[in-house]
């Protein structure tokens, strides 16, 4: 505009010029230097694709850089043929202002190859979904009765140019007119120049023309485009197909035919036409006046579903689901103190979420709504939300959900309405996935661990239900939810109620991927098992199903392990544990001489009287020590008695007796590795070493063959054979307080002083320690 006003102003007589003459060189020459001097920018952005394109305009989709507010940008093709046509587009746009025409927010016209009109957003008449639009009826009728209150109000003036493309949709779904290209006030029109011009758009649209009567063009075009809007001839109502007729042939006038319709039932039965007059003045309403409305459309809502369903996205979107949103949010500011709003919050939210969910449409706005209705505390707001969650839940963040929505949500399990513990449980599945771990493994899982155990068998059987289909997103870390799940079918599989048993079979066949062979052979299979014993055949039968799939899946690991043992040598032979039990009388008279000949003492020439050990016969020490010794030496048939360790034989030199006596007392002798114990040799008429027994030590007492009896001790056997001082507070000095941690060699060598001392004066010694000492100590 302040382009075309400094124009005017460099060329006073511009006005008088014809078009043609204005778009002169000079004129265009000065234009763009101003532009470039200025460095004039197009105050809005255009997207690439054009949503519509004629040989008169393309049109754009764009936004407004000041504040990105959507518009939509016809650009003219002008030429020496359309130029008539643009300009007076151009010119009408500027100054017709009339309800139900493509409202104009500038122009800009400064040479041919930049000629824009901007309006607001508007979006060309989806003609390729009319099919599914023709399904509801109504709502096309509500179109129709939009574009005659807009030819109503153009009464003074011929459009011309009325067909398909000159259909539009704002952006809150009322259909508007646009296409100026022959618009011309009725007083001051030139029936002639009219004719031409109508003539010329139609060859340049291909169209043919049905009449150059300033007078009757419109009605006959809206007649025809009418026809096509209801689907044909069989598509118009019977009461309207004689009106329609007699317009279509330019017999009736436009403000006649709409006076006829409104006359009709058809007209009078649709409810939308109605609801559609109190929506175009619901922007003027206060809230309670919103509210009334938002009501009558409550009540065409649930008397017939079908009326809001098929209609244009722009008029859900753009109206009914603001002022939906606008008086539930006036509505729950309002309850607090008013506790009868409740129930007129539901259903309006409920035709809010059918709304949502038909046009997937759900803005910053609704989102909002919705995390307030979770926070309400009615059980039938919260149904409400669980039925429609599944659906509406993929289209918020997953933080939003986390933070806002389950923290409300997870209440409903703790609820004292089982219906609505139910509910919220079976919708678990749907939100599990959107929340934090935290809060799935640890708040969640509590949760199901009280519903596990509720006193509706219902809750418990979906309890074990929703773990199963949760079960792949718990955590598996340290064996967590192999034991979570393990826990949570053995508790269910223990049940009174045959429903949750089965339950718990189902999850334990569904979640058999999850476990590994260790886990199945430890913990699974003894899960399932009771199930094998359980009074209901139906159980019975598929527990034993599930037991051997385990078992199939344990056996197949066991395959991998057998073959890969295959190659290898075995490193464990088999035992015959059988034998140990069989004793024939031969093998026990075998194991008495072996074990005879082990205990036995020699004795020959050169020893006296005094001096011979007292053949045959086992002290006390001898027999408390030999089931411990010998346990470690018996073979493992009975058979044979093997037990013979391996000691060197005394020399009985004084230089030898450091070598067969160490610092403990037991000399080369090991437990570890069991050794044979050399039978004695034959006498030969002269002195023979002594073979000593493994456990001759215990009987030190006695005398020794193969020691000098008035030898002196030696240093290290002196030591060693120092007696210990009992740690004992009931007799310190008494040997029978030793305790049981005290071994049999720590003893011997405490009596060993005692009874060489004894054999110097040739007198018997007493044993220090008698049957009851021993036992003690033992």
């Amino acid at each position: 505009m302040f382009l075309l006003t400094l124009e005017c102003k460099q060329l006073p007589n511009i006005k008088s010029l014809s078009i043609s003459e204005r778009r002169t060189p000079a004129t265009m020459s000065f234009i763009n230097l101003f532009r470039s001097i200025s460095n004039f920018q197009f105050p809005y952005t255009i997207e690439e694709k054009p949503i519509q394109e004629t040989l008169l305009w393309q049109v754009f989709y764009g936004s407004r850089k000041s504040d990105s507010l959507p518009v939509t940008i016809f650009k003219a093709n002008r030429n020496e043929k359309t130029e008539p046509l643009i300009a007076n587009a151009v010119h009408k746009s500027k100054i017709l202002r009339i309800p139900g025409l493509c409202r104009v927010l500038e122009t800009f016209e400064s040479d041919p190859q930049s000629t824009f009109i901007v309006t607001e957003r508007a979006t060309p008449f989806p003609w390729d979904q009319l099919n599914n639009y023709s399904r509801n009826k109504e709502a096309l009728e509500v179109g129709i009765l939009e574009i005659l209150n807009t030819l109503s109000h153009l009464s003074n003036f011929v459009l011309g140019t009325l067909s398909e493309q000159s259909i539009f949709i704002d952006s809150k779904g009322q259909w508007i007119l646009f296409g100026f290209e022959l618009c011309a006030d009725r007083k001051q029109m030139d029936p002639g120049i009219f004719g031409s011009h109508m003539r010329l758009y139609n060859n340049l649209n291909e169209k043919p023309t049905l009449s150059d009567d300033p007078t009757r063009v419109d009605a006959m075009q809206l007649g025809k485009l009418i026809t096509k809007l209801l689907g044909g001839t069989a598509g118009v109502p019977k009461d309207w197909s004689t009106a329609l007729q007699s317009l279509s042939q330019g017999r009736t006038s436009i403000q006649h035919f709409n006076k006829k319709l409104q006359s009709t039932s058809t007209w009078i039965n649709n409810p939308l036409i109605s609801l559609h007059q109190q929506l175009e003045e619901i922007h003027i309403k206060d809230s309670q006046g919103k509210f009334i409305v938002m009501s009558n459309l409550q009540i065409a809502y649930f008397e017939n579903r079908s009326l809001f369903h098929h209609l244009l996205p722009q008029f859900v979107r753009g109206m009914l689901i603001p002022e939906l949103t606008k008086v539930i949010n006036w509505l729950i500011s309002t309850q607090s103190g008013n506790p009868s709003v409740l129930p007129k919050i539901i259903p309006l939210l409920a035709i809010f979420l059918d709304l949502t969910i038909e046009q997937e449409y759900f803005p910053e706005d609704s989102k909002q709504l919705l995390y307030s209705s979770f926070a309400l505390q009615d059980r039938q707001v919260r149904f409400l939300l669980l039925i429609y969650l599944p659906k509406i839940i993929t289209r918020l963040e997953k933080k939003e959900i986390s933070d806002k929505i389950y923290p409300r949500f997870s209440m409903g399990l703790a609820d004292t309405d089982s219906t609505l513990r139910l509910q919220t449980l079976k919708s678990i599945p749907v939100v599990v996935s959107y929340i934090t771990e935290r809060q799935l493994n640890n708040e969640l899982l509590r949760y199901l661990a009280k519903t596990q155990v509720d006193v509706d068998v219902d809750i418990r059987a979906w309890t074990i239900i929703v773990i199963t289909k949760i079960s792949t997103m718990l955590s598996s870390s340290s064996g967590n939810r192999a034991n979570i799940l393990a826990t949570a079918f053995t508790k269910s599989l223990k049940d009174p109620d045959v429903k949750a048993r089965l339950a718990s079979l189902y999850g334990l066949n569904k979640t058999i991927d999850l476990f590994d062979v260790k886990t199945i052979a430890n913990k699974i299979l003894t899960v399932i098992a009771p199930g094998l014993l359980d009074k209901e055949p139906l159980v019975r039968s598929k527990a034993k199903a599930l037991f051997q799939k385990y078992l199939n899946k344990l056996e197949d690991e066991a395959k991998l392990l057998q073959d890969s043992d295959a190659s290898a040598e075995p490193q464990t032979k088999d035992i015959n544990f059988d034998s140990y039990c069989e004793m024939d009388s031969s093998n026990v008279d075998e194991l008495a001489k072996q074990f005879l000949s082990s205990i036995l003492i020699t004795t020959g020439p050169g020893f006296s009287d005094t001096d011979t050990a007292t053949s045959g016969v086992m002290d006390d020490d001898v027999w408390a020590n030999f089931g411990e010794k010998n346990s470690s030496t018996v073979s493992d048939d009975f058979g044979s008695f093997p037990a013979k360790v391996s000691q060197a034989q005394d020399s009985f030199d004084d230089d030898d007796v450091e070598a067969d006596f160490d610092e403990s007392g037991w000399g080369d002798f090991s437990f570890d590795e069991p050794q044979e114990i050399k039978s004695p040799k034959p006498v030969s008429g002269k002195p023979v070493k002594v073979q000593r027994s493994w456990n001759s030590h215990l009987s030190d007492d006695e005398p020794t063959a193969s020691r000098s009896l008035t030898q002196a001790p030696d240093k290290k056997t002196s030591i060693l054979n120092r007696p210990k001082v009992s740690s004992s507070i009931l007799t310190p000095r008494s040997s029978a307080s030793h305790s049981r941690s005290s071994t049999p060699s720590s003893l011997s060598r405490t009596a060993k002083p005692a009874a060489r001392a004894s054999k110097l004066q040739n007198k018997p010694v007493k044993d220090e320690f008698d049957d009851d000492a021993w036992d003690t100590a033992w």
